[in-house]
């Protein structure tokens, strides 16, 4: 009783200690204490109120000074690394089985237990002896590598130090080797399954590239093989660079600051910066937004992707040096004679090393040569070349952005032959790049707030251009092999390189990119003295990066006016190319999902029809239905073997397909949507899901066209969790309209035989009256789970656009992608009374960037035309689409 009436207050005791401990670095946190002050903070009062429980429970047992029994922190606990709502590992090491005190030591360790518990520490418990410990390290490398981080708490010293002493001789003798070889496994391992990038939307500091886990596993590792007691060490003995080591430091007391954050905003254990938590740090932190410049939010990201690279360029390091070059085993071989390249570099040890250490010094020219070599040679650069790279850049300085000579390395490896651009990340990383192009170093781990935008400025930069070089060498022949074709025959591929180098580098510097990217330009011509015709083309491409991925998603190609403007915009086939061939890769290295099948062929069309209009200097009306004519009997050609039953129906249903549908289709699909014709004409509907391979599904719906057609369509599709990501709208000569859309569940999978089976139903009640499009959506429609989630904000743009369309007012709409949404827009259309005669839909991440062409039914009559020419009605029109989507953002 008396026992338990002492434990009863020790606990309290622990209880209140613990509340007044958080409460204090708390404050100290919100006062802006680093990471590693809080964690060591939170370690200590843990160690504590764990030592107090201790001594309280062994001081109720006779003989207690002679208990022999250790109280053994390890993991995260054993490092002094807790965050707030870390577990905290304990073992209690005890006496063997035989020996004297082994009974009173269990009965310690069963009350400890209990009072760790009713004190509220989330405590992994585990009560072992030495010669059991020493079993299970043997059988997994997870209990050996927590053994490494062990540190006595309290109890016996003696005991612990046997601890110790096994854990050192048993690596010693048997499993140094097998110990590394488990880490590096699970340290890839784990590096696939976080993502592998440190530049990851919603980055894991713990587990993901770059985190805290990456630095503990390489000093696990270093520990083994040079027994380092830490960074600090691996910096004194040579292992890394003093800078590197502080640089390494700064980055992880970020991580555990920002870590510390997460845990106390979230009250968990919570380790990956989400959208909603990126926002909640920001504003805890102090990020504030800059007026109509960098976001909090990015800047928060800025120094979080920079802290993560800096992170894993030392993890890398340390694994490099300790894991492979200098093993016992390669110690024990004879090291091979260098086999010199050049005056500058050498192969060592089957690595790229420099020949001495003034290499650097005598042409800083080398420091881009170095990996040019080592990816020509397919080798890897020795850590001490890497290392001397860094600290001659620090050295240099500014001016290696001057040096005409290092400048025309670059450009030579950027235009190499074959060159797969695999050099290009390790000279980005280390800083090569940025000293070059200081407007690029402006934008080191700049983050761009959106779900489309995957990279930050200066990663989807480098990877543009290493893409650009994989195509140009022809690895993506089999893929893309009209691109490749058109690369590879550039007459002036520096241009297209230098273009595609700076169509970014003009962001945050306000709100038109692009000419802020062409000021740019000229001022790097004259810095380095490029050719003046070369710098004239490579800022018309900055200044014009976007407009082919616009005019191909957002309007109409079959106008021809539209064509022939675009044509006269370009001026020359050899700018056109270039233009074609950056957009490519632009739009290829936004986001992994961002270069489809849809995209590839819209932007084809532009190309193709914009070269054929330039190759025909002023084509004339008669020629231009000509060539429509010649098209459409091509199409009916190559339809007719494959349409079966329908054969004899080809000629006539290709006479009635829009211009514009005969730049875009294959004839396996218009095979496809015959079939569907045939159907459509003679029961007004027809219908057809067309699942592909990539989680996704084109949809084809026929049926007798009507004003608001689409809205019914969209309606059905929206009540029955089917989203649209594209859409293509057309209207046969015969009043059929065939509608083709791009199509997935919420969850991201192609729809179910079940619910298109459902959305049909619905489709063929709308169509007969039986129902109503936006009764039916918003009794059915549920918020799918990410359309109240965390994913940034996007703001809603709706732009009219009187210039690119003769004949239709152009609505593009910028907004927030929500289920419904097409649906949505097409209502309110209808409501205000205009027709959508095209619609181009696209989806970037959570952003909808949609355009429909629209006749205006009221107006008309009167005027003759379809255009929307009173202001005042096409401020009626934004303001019915404006208010409609607002509704929808707003659940009402």
């Amino acid at each position: 009783m008396l026992q338990d009436m002492a434990n009863d207050a020790a606990v309290a005791r622990a209880k209140t200690r613990l509340a007044e401990g958080r409460d204090q670095i708390l404050a100290r946190h919100r006062g802006g204490a680093g990471g590693q002050e809080v964690v060591r903070a939170i370690s200590a009062l843990t160690d504590e109120v764990v030592t107090e429980l201790f001594q309280t429970i062994v001081a109720q047992f006779p003989g207690s000074d002679a208990i022999a029994l250790s109280l053994v922190a390890t993991g995260g606990y054993g490092r002094r690394e807790l965050a707030p709502r870390s577990d905290i590992d304990l073992l209690a090491l005890l006496p063997r089985e035989r020996e004297p005190g082994r009974a009173r030591a269990n009965l310690v360790a069963e009350h400890l237990h209990r009072a760790l518990w009713d004190a509220g520490l989330e405590a992994g418990y585990a009560a072992r002896t030495l010669d059991q410990c020493v079993q299970l390290a043997r059988e997994d490398h997870t209990i050996r590598t927590a053994l490494l981080d062990g540190r006595l708490v309290a109890g016996n010293a003696q005991l612990f130090k046997g601890l110790e002493r096994a854990t050192v001789t048993e690596l010693e003798q048997r499993r140094v080797e097998e110990f590394i070889g488990d880490k590096l496994e699970e340290f890839n391992e784990r590096r696939r399954r976080y993502g592998g990038s440190v530049w990851l939307l919603e980055p894991h500091l713990k587990q993901g590239k770059g985190g805290l886990r990456d630095l503990q596993a390489a000093l696990w590792i270093a520990r083994v093989r040079h027994k380092l007691a830490g960074l600090g060490e691996a910096g004194e003995r040579g292992l890394l660079p003093h800078r590197e080591v502080t640089a390494a430091r700064a980055a992880r007391d970020l991580l555990w600051r920002l870590r510390n954050e997460l845990h106390y905003a979230t009250g968990r254990r919570d380790d990956r910066l989400t959208f909603d938590n990126q926002r909640r740090l920001a504003q805890a932190l102090g990020y504030a937004d800059e007026p109509g410049g960098e976001l909090g939010v990015e800047k928060l990201m800025r120094e979080t992707y920079i802290a993560l690279q800096e992170i894993a360029g030392a993890s890398d390091a340390l694994v490099d040096r300790c894991a492979i070059e200098d093993s016992p085993k390669s110690a024990l071989k004879r090291v091979p004679r260098p086999q010199p390249i050049d005056a500058a570099f050498k192969i060592w040890n089957g690595r790229i090393t420099v020949t001495d250490r003034d290499v650097f010094t005598r042409r800083p020219a080398d420091l881009v040569r170095l990996h040019a070599v080592a990816e020509t040679l397919g080798l890897p650069v020795y850590s001490y070349a890497r290392d001397l790279l860094v600290q001659e850049l620090q050295r240099i300085g500014p001016e290696l952005a001057r040096d005409k000579e290092a400048h025309v390395d670059f450009w030579h490896l950027l235009v190499r032959e074959g060159s797969d651009g695999s050099a290009l990340v390790p000279l980005h990383e280390l800083g090569v790049v940025g000293a070059l192009f200081p407007e690029i170093a402006r934008l080191r781990a700049r983050a761009q707030h959106s779900l489309y935008h995957v990279y930050t400025v200066d990663t989807h930069t480098v990877f543009a251009l290493a893409h650009m070089m994989r195509l140009r060498s022809g690895a993506l022949a089999d893929t893309e092999p009209q691109l490749t074709r058109i690369s590879r025959a550039q007459q002036r591929p520096l241009v297209l390189m230098l273009g595609l180098l700076f169509h970014d580098l003009g962001k945050g510097m306000g709100p038109d990119h692009s000419a802020r990217g062409a000021e740019l330009v000229r001022g790097y011509a004259q810095r380095i003295g490029l050719d003046p015709a070369d710098a004239r083309d490579v800022e018309w491409l900055v200044l014009a990066h976007l407009r082919m991925s616009h005019i191909s998603q957002r309007r109409d190609l079959e106008d021809a006016a539209l064509i022939e403007s675009f044509a006269r915009e370009v001026e020359t086939i050899e700018r056109l190319e270039m233009l074609y061939l950056l957009t490519y890769a632009d739009m290829s290295c936004v986001s992994p999902e961002n270069w489809t099948i849809w995209k590839a062929n819209l932007l084809r069309a532009l190309y193709e029809k914009t070269h054929a209009t330039m190759l025909a200097e002023g084509l004339g009306a008669p020629e231009h239905a000509q060539s429509i004519e010649a098209r459409r009997q091509r199409l009916a050609d190559r339809l007719a073997p494959l349409a079966g039953d329908q054969a004899k129906l080809a000629p006539e249903f290709v006479r009635e397909l829009p211009e514009r549908y005969l730049t875009t289709a294959l004839p396996e699909t218009a095979a496809r949507h015959l079939k569907l014709w045939a159907g459509a004409r003679k029961a007004g509907f027809a219908a057809e899901l067309h699942r592909s391979a990539v989680g996704e599904a084109d949809l084809t719906l026929l049926a007798t066209d009507r004003p608001g057609l689409l809205s019914i369509f969209t309606a059905a599709l929206a009540a029955n969790g089917i989203d649209i990501l594209g859409a293509e709208v057309n209207s046969l000569a015969s009043g059929i309209a065939l509608d083709t859309f791009v199509v997935r569940e919420s969850g991201g999978a192609a729809p179910s035989q079940t619910r298109w089976e459902a959305a049909r139903g619905d489709l063929l009640r709308l169509l007969s009256g039986a129902d109503d499009p936006h009764r039916l959506v918003q009794k059915r429609l549920r918020r799918a789970s990410w359309a109240s989630s965390a994913a940034p904000a996007v703001q809603t743009k709706v732009r009219v656009d009187d210039v690119s369309s003769e004949t239709m007012t152009i609505l593009d709409v910028l907004t927030q992608d929500r289920p419904g949404l097409l649906h949505t827009i097409a209502d309110a259309l209808h409501r205000a009374g205009v027709s959508i005669e095209v619609a181009r839909i696209a989806t970037e991440g959570n952003r909808a960037t949609d355009a429909f062409y629209l006749r205006d039914l009221t107006d008309r009559p009167r005027t003759g035309v379809g255009k929307i020419t009173d202001p005042a009605r096409r401020a009626a029109v934004v303001g019915a689409v404006e208010t409609a989507i607002a509704s929808l953002a707003g659940g009402g």
